[in-house]
């Protein structure tokens, strides 16, 4: 009896008590797993501004123009969407990557015996997003032609395809011999990585840089000399003053681009 007391007091009892605070920090464990994939997914869709990587030499500086998200609001749409209790009823919103908190409160299982939580700041929330240069042979070789094109023109294709997203959730450190949240704290840090090709071209015939017209320019040598100032082109002054010596030359149309032209015997 005096030998099963002992076991029981100093060893069941103790793991009797841990097993459902294993079970919280396993399961904010996995949110953070979660987490890392979802700020890695998203910046495969939100990686243009000052997401996006700078292309072009000699202090010439282009990033794809789209679609940008910022860590901290990919940051703040975890903790809305990932780490808050929420039922079927709620839905994302706009408005998510801009919360200061979480939506009614952190998960109801995140919390120790007292019902003291034990992820209890927004600010214990933490993430960092990269993207870096896809892994291979062929990227590394096109990357500096990219880095040449766009140093001549509008062409900006980004390069960078490997996005890696680490997440780190801070939670209260338990005391056994209290079961109170203290004021030190654990981290879970998770970090996940997807491969990726985020490039894609807005439309045919946009003026906005991403569309293919506009991104085509950077590799047409001649678009330069035919780009349009205030509404005016001067190459066509210049091709009406030499049309009066050599009149071929007003058959020439230098920088003209028509995406999505396809010859009409490839449409049989």
């Amino acid at each position: 009896m005096i030998e099963l007391l002992i076991v029981a007091g100093f060893v069941l009892v103790p793991l009797f008590l841990a097993i459902p605070l294993l079970g919280k920090y396993l399961d904010v464990r996995a949110a953070a797993v979660q987490t890392s994939r979802y700020a890695a997914w998203e910046r495969t869709v939100w990686y243009g501004g000052n997401a996006a990587s700078s292309l072009g030499w000699f202090g010439v500086s282009r990033r794809w123009e789209a679609n940008e998200k910022s860590d901290d609001q990919i940051r703040r749409e975890m903790g809305v969407r990932h780490l808050s209790e929420t039922d079927t009823d709620d839905a994302f919103s706009n408005a998510d990557r801009s919360a200061g908190n979480f939506k009614g409160s952190t998960k109801t299982l995140w919390q120790d015996r007292n019902g003291q939580q034990l992820l209890a700041n927004y600010s214990d929330i933490q993430n960092s997003v990269a993207n870096d240069l896809a892994p291979g042979t062929l990227n590394v070789i096109l990357d500096p032609i990219a880095n040449f094109a766009s140093t001549l023109g509008p062409f900006v294709l980004e390069m960078n395809g490997a996005y890696s997203a680490k997440v780190t959730i801070k939670v209260k450190d338990i005391d056994f011999d209290h079961f109170l949240a203290k004021d030190s704290t654990a981290n879970f840090s998770e970090t996940n990585v997807l491969l990726a090709n985020g490039w894609s071209a807005n439309g045919a015939e946009g003026t906005d840089k991403t569309s293919v017209k506009q991104q085509v320019k950077g590799l047409v040598p001649t678009s330069i000399i035919a780009a349009e100032i205030n509404g005016v082109k001067i190459i066509d002054y210049v091709l009406g003053a030499l049309s009066v010596f050599l009149p071929e030359v007003s058959k020439l149309d230098p920088g003209r681009i028509v995406p999505d032209n396809v010859p009409p015997d490839r449409l049989k």
